[in-house]
């Protein structure tokens, strides 16, 4: 077997740092975007429990608001009356708001 030379041997302990310097250089690059992707996944993950804390608040309400509903329907006669009331309240509401926004709509 031939033996190397020694401005051969220099020529590739060269090579092999500057190989080593770039494969340097890109794993510092990559452990930099793995702790970047790391810190996203947290914050997204304490978004996502945020918003299961909140539709759980929102549950509580709406289930509230459906058994107070119920209790309105179930009660007495007096009660209907004023849940008829609300209703056409709410109706009358409704038919002035969209005629309100079809002649703000006509008039552009």
């Amino acid at each position: 077997m031939a033996s190397w030379g020694g401005a051969e041997e220099e020529e590739l302990d060269t090579r092999n740092q500057q190989r080593s310097y770039a494969l340097a250089g890109k794993v510092s690059t990559l452990r930099s975007l793995a702790l970047d992707i790391e810190n996203e996944a947290y914050e997204h993950n304490r978004l996502l429990d945020g918003m299961g804390n909140d539709f759980s608040s929102g549950e509580g309400l709406m289930m509230g608001s459906l058994n107070r509903v119920k209790n309105l329907l179930t009660s007495g006669r007096q009660n209907r009356k004023v849940m008829c009331y609300m209703a056409g309240f709410v109706i009358l509401f409704v038919i002035i708001l969209w005629y309100l926004s079809s002649r703000m709509l006509a008039s552009e």
